[in-house]
């Protein structure tokens, strides 16, 4: 087997295993580093979709896109959400939402901001999204932050963190002591214990 046809070969593999991924799955070229380098990856995906067999979400990004026959949508980008905690997996890192996102996460705000911000255990990074949106990954050694059991309690304490001790009205009070209710008791007492002690006062009133 020659060179091009090795790499034909390859190219098929990865499409086979591409193929019968659910929609909206969201990959990179190093998810196929046991068939190819990770150059001819890169490659690969990008001819991929230039010929619309996948779409490149950003750079080394891809995905299957999903539809919805019913609004006559043919291709569905994953939500920004699903982009950045598929990033997390892939760097084994945790994220954290931060500002309007973790508002908006919350439906304590109808705003979407056009960067969705987290703060990581990570790397810092900026991607680029091809909708125009930004994901942006902010460096935090508050290592507590990422010790939650509940993803509910760290949202509710981002936001929170984030509107501001001095800003909190009785409307968003009353809200984020109903969205707490909502986690089991057990870990409700594990997850309040690494809350800031002005936030634990204003749950537990």
């Amino acid at each position: 087997m020659d060179y091009r046809q090795e790499i034909f070969a390859s190219e098929n593999v990865v499409r086979d295993r591409i193929i019968v991924m659910e929609k909206g799955t969201i990959f990179f070229p190093s998810d196929f580093e046991d068939i190819v380098t990770p150059e001819a990856g890169r490659k690969m995906l990008s001819r991929m979709a230039k010929r619309g067999e996948i779409m490149r979400i950003s750079r080394g990004i891809y995905c299957i896109p999903r539809s919805n026959e019913k609004l006559g949508l043919d291709c569905i980008l994953p939500s920004t959400e699903d982009v950045a905690q598929r990033l997390a997996e892939r760097d084994r890192v945790k994220i954290i939402p931060i500002g309007d996102h973790a508002l908006n996460r919350l439906g304590l705000s109808s705003q979407i901001p056009a960067n969705a911000v987290y703060i990581t255990n990570g790397a810092r990074k900026k991607i680029s999204l091809s909708n125009g949106r930004n994901i942006i990954f902010r460096e935090s050694n508050e290592q507590r932050l990422f010790e939650f059991d509940s993803e509910l309690m760290m949202l509710v304490v981002s936001a929170m963190r984030s509107i501001g001790e001095g800003n909190l009205t009785d409307d968003i009070e009353n809200k984020v002591r109903e969205i707490v209710k909502k986690v089991p008791p057990d870990i409700y007492d594990h997850d309040i214990r690494l809350a800031p002690a002005w936030v634990r006062k204003k749950l537990e009133g």
